[in-house]
């Protein structure tokens, strides 16, 4: 009997001290690489949109110069399509690092829940946009969302339903707060296009539709 409990207690002090904690870390793990898999990418579009941004510029302006007002027209518009893939592009992986920035926050498992519970709607709101930019990061998207939420239906049961309710809101609140003066920040960067060639877009859409 003495030995079969020592076992029995061994095993359960294991399960709860030495155990517990391994499978939450290894999963942190995975989503920082996971994280960082899909900021990396973002990073090497965004710098080829910016790339592409900075010559599509450079030809409506000549173009506009040399009173070529067609090729003006024509450049505007794809640059107008190139800007806001770009916005969709740098907005996405803000996001990603901010959701990267509260995974080192996790210092112990009662964190978890305040942490990512504002991060699994970011992620779940950023798949449909990822995936229509990178397909192939819907996989990988999946990947993430099931493994923050794996972490939070491991620790949610120890945790008293209330606890975090309010904080969590409130952490989403600085999140689109954040967001909203990022996105002011990406916005004032990109230099807009002329008034006037914004003016033509805008009669020539009206006379397609």
């Amino acid at each position: 009997m003495l030995s079969s409990w020592g076992r029995t207690g061994s095993s359960l002090s294991g399960k709860i001290i030495g155990r517990r904690p391994e499978p939450l870390k290894n999963k942190i793990e995975t989503a920082h690489r996971l994280l960082d898999a899909q900021i990396n990418k973002l990073e090497g579009i965004g710098e080829k949109l910016r790339k592409q941004d900075d010559r599509m510029f450079k030809k409506v302006v000549a173009a506009q110069a040399g009173g070529n007002k067609p090729y003006a027209q024509a450049c505007a518009i794809e640059l107008e399509h190139v800007r806001r893939v770009r916005r969709t592009v740098d907005g996405a992986r803000v996001r990603l690092d901010q959701t990267r920035l509260r995974l080192d926050t996790i210092s112990e498992l009662g964190d978890v829940v305040v942490t990512l519970s504002p991060c699994m709607s970011i992620i779940k709101g950023l798949a449909p946009s990822l995936g229509g930019l990178m397909p192939e990061a819907n996989a990988s998207m999946e990947d993430l969302s099931q493994t923050l939420g794996e972490m939070l239906s491991g620790t949610e049961a120890s945790i008293a339903p209330e606890t975090g309710v309010d904080v969590s809101s409130d952490a989403r609140a600085i999140l689109e707060e954040a967001q909203s003066e990022v996105a002011g920040r990406t916005m004032s960067a990109i230099p807009d296009v002329p008034a006037d060639l914004k003016h033509d877009i805008v009669s020539r859409r009206g006379l397609e539709a």
